[in-house]
């Protein structure tokens, strides 16, 4: 038990070094290897002015027709229709299906508007030449309707595609729609 005990404490004083390499006066004068690294100069570099582009949407604005293939409650239906947009907050009271007040100098905007004396409430958000606008209507005690839009801008602004998905968990007629076009501007 005792030569196993001396065997142990000496296997351990021999692998436990009690100074670094570097600290050990034997290693001192040992030649290293020198890697001729060198970090490049660092320059100060002058980082250009991050100016404050002001967003205008006013470009997008405009009346757009079109045709639309419209799907709800079993049936397909291809019709011609048109929509138009406005930055004026002051018609926010014009706000319908086919007619969508959007920010004029920023990317999201939430407001309320009255479909048939129900509140709807409107959000609009502007991603590049990209629209999303969301309704949500709330019938009280028998269901809802959200209406999701994607209306995205040629690169010209001269016309946008068109893409609606509705649901509607109404208990007297529940439903979901689908309508996709392709508008022009017209004026």
């Amino acid at each position: 038990m005792t030569k196993t005990i001396l065997l142990i404490v000496a296997i351990l004083a021999l692998t436990v070094s009690t100074a670094s390499g570097k600290e050990s006066s034997s290693l001192k004068n040992l030649k290293r290897p020198e890697f001729n690294l060198r970090l490049p100069e660092t320059t100060q570099k002058t980082t250009p002015d991050k100016k404050v582009i002001a967003l205008n949407n006013s470009r997008f604005c405009g009346v757009f027709a079109g045709e639309v293939t419209v799907h709800y409650t079993n049936k397909m239906v291809t019709t011609t229709a048109s929509l138009t947009i406005n930055s004026d907050m002051q018609n926010i009271n014009k706000s319908h299906y086919d007619y969508y007040v959007i920010p004029s100098d920023e990317t999201f905007m939430e407001y309320e508007w009255n479909l048939d004396k129900t509140k709807v409430r409107r959000s609009v958000t502007v991603s590049g030449n990209t629209f999303y606008i969301t309704d949500i209507i709330d019938y009280e005690k028998s269901g809802g309707n959200s209406q999701i839009r994607t209306l995205i801008f040629s690169p010209d602004l001269s016309a946008l595609t068109f893409l609606k998905t509705e649901f509607d968990d109404s208990k007297s007629m529940p439903a979901t729609g689908q309508i996709i076009g392709r508008f022009n501007r017209t004026k």
